[in-house]
Parts: C-alpha cells; structure tokens; sequence
C-alpha cells in the first residue's frame, strides 16, 4: 500500500489536476480489491473448516467500513446497508437450501463453471432485491426496527431448525488455495469484482455507495466454492448461524456512522478515521471468533438434550 500511495503522489505532483480525492478513490478501490480477495479466501477457507463461523463470515462488515471512508454521508451508506443486509440473509438461505436449481446447470460442467455460473445467477438475484431496497430506502430503513425484526427471526430459526454439530474436515490453507484449481478461483472471483466495482463506481451518492458495499460478493463467492467442495449436508451447517449476520453488521454499522460523523465535525483527518474503521473491524471479528463458538456449543447441548429427552406428547397420553 505504501508503494501505491507513493506512485499516486508521483502522479499527483506531474498533473496538477490529479486531485487529493481522486488519490483517495483509487486507494480505496485498491483496498476494496485487497479486502474483497481476503474475505474470499477466508471465508471459503474457515467455511470448510468450521461451518458456523462461515455462517457469520458470509456478511462480515469489510466493505462497510471501507465505505465510510468514501467521503460519502455515513449515515446515508448506513441506512443502505441496514436493509440490504437484511435481504443477503435470506438470499444465502435460499441459495444453501436450493442451489441445486438455482441455477439448473448441466451435469456435465466442472466445478469452476457451476462456481462462476451460481455466483452470476446470485449476484443478479441480490442486485434486483438490493436495488429495489436502495430505491425505497428512506421509506424502509430504520437500524432498531430491523435490528429487533431480524432478531426475532433469527430466534425463530435457530429454535427449530438448528442442525446437528458438523463434521470438521479440515482442509489445510496451502491444500486450498496453492494449488491451479484455487488460484483459478481466485481469479475468477477478482475478475467478477473488478467488473462488478466498475458498474458501482456510476453510483456517487451515499444510497449507491452503500448498496455497493453492501454487495456480499466475497460471500456468494465462497459459497458457490463451498457448494461444490461440500456435501449437502455440511453447507446446510452454514445456514444455521447466517441470519446472526445482520446482528451484527446493523449496529456495528450505526455506530460507526455516527463516530465518523463525530470526527469529521472534529476534522480529526482521514487517519483517525482510518484507525476507527480498524477497531471496529477488530471488535467485530472479536465477537465472531470469540463468542459465537461458545454460543454454538451451547445451542448443540440442547438440541442433544431435546433429542434424547424429547417432550411427552399429550395427544397420546389421553
């Protein structure tokens, strides 16, 4: 990154019409790229190893917070993300649940065009809801309402249709990854990327902004890797933690709107943002690896309990 700053200062000082904010927008795109190809390869990674954080990991705040540096309104990016997020949930479900069909593919294609095949069909899938949501946003979005909404869902769901503890193969990373099949993947997923950014890039307010941070590319990605790498029963380990996304990415989200807000009406400068957006990925990344186990442990004990202690049924007892 310090390379890419000093060339962009290069430039910047041989043409003077080179702006500060234009310098700002090409380090930004770079670190989307960076962050973005990271996501890709963790999540696909810990999604084989451990399904339940995977879970999570499919809409892990890392754009976000990249787009609260955009200059953009915070609150504006914000309230964007609020709802869309809300609607990656419920796509990742119906993409766990259903991707045999969706899309109908050959039986005959590999396993790097059934990937690249699911994730277009997805990513169109999300850009029709995501967009419609970004249009009536003003109408839609409030951080409380859809915080406790998604809440009760997700209550809902982890009540009854919590799976069974998965199996935990456990894939080395160099096993992974180095390797033409991963590197291809990898590939394919910066290329999706970059082409997909170049389409956000024509959205320059706040509502546009934070749909295109809110695109859970490095997750759809993972999780067409993963539904060809997995069986069927293993990616379903996935679904059981994915709507505690939006748990956290909605308040992680308004606060660190309103900091932002905070130190620009401080002129604190881009750094402390930048130092902001970095603990507030920390604390995020806290709370997944640290907590979300323990309460995975905890919800296997009952579903143990309630399987081999099931409730007496009263209609046989009359």
């Amino acid at each position: 990154m310090s390379e890419a700053a000093e060339a962009l200062a290069k430039a910047a000082a041989l043409n003077p019409g080179y702006s500060s904010y234009d310098m700002l927008e090409v380090l930004i795109a770079i670190a989307k790229l960076l962050l973005g190809t990271f996501a890709f390869v963790l999540i696909g990674w810990l999604g084989a190893r451990d399904k339940r954080i995977g879970g999570v990991l499919l809409t892990f705040p890392l754009l976000n917070g990249i787009a609260m540096l955009t200059g953009a309104d915070p609150i504006g990016i914000a309230g964007t993300v609020y709802l869309i997020v809300v609607w990656n949930c419920i796509l990742f479900l119906l993409a766990i649940y259903r991707y045999e069909w969706l899309p109908p593919l050959p039986a005959s294609w590999d396993a790097e065009a059934r990937i690249i095949a699911r994730s277009l069909c997805w990513v169109a899938l999300w850009s029709v809801g995501a967009t419609a949501l970004a249009w009536f946003r003003d109408d839609l979005s409030s951080a409380h309402w859809l915080f406790f909404l998604q809440l009760a869902f997700a209550v809902l769901y982890l009540w009854h249709w919590w799976g069974a503890s998965p199996s935990r193969p456990s894939p080395t990373f160099a096993a992974m990854w180095f390797n033409r099949q991963g590197l291809l993947r990898v590939a394919a997923f910066v290329l999706l990327f970059v082409a997909l950014s170049m389409i956000a890039y024509l959205g320059k307010d706040a509502r546009w902004v934070g749909w295109a941070s809110a695109l859970p590319l490095p997750g759809i990605f993972a999780l067409a890797m993963l539904s060809v790498t997995q069986a069927k029963a293993d990616l379903l380990s996935v679904a059981d933690t994915v709507l505690l996304g939006p748990l956290l990415v909605i308040p992680f989200n308004w606060l660190l709107a309103r900091v932002i807000m905070h130190l620009r009406t401080e002129q604190a400068g881009a750094i402390a943002e930048i130092a902001t957006v970095i603990v507030f990925w920390a604390l995020a990344a806290a709370v997944v690896f640290l907590f979300l186990p323990l309460f995975a442990r905890w919800r296997d004990r009952l579903r143990v309990v309630a399987v081999e202690h099931p409730l007496p049924n009263k209609a046989e007892d009359l």
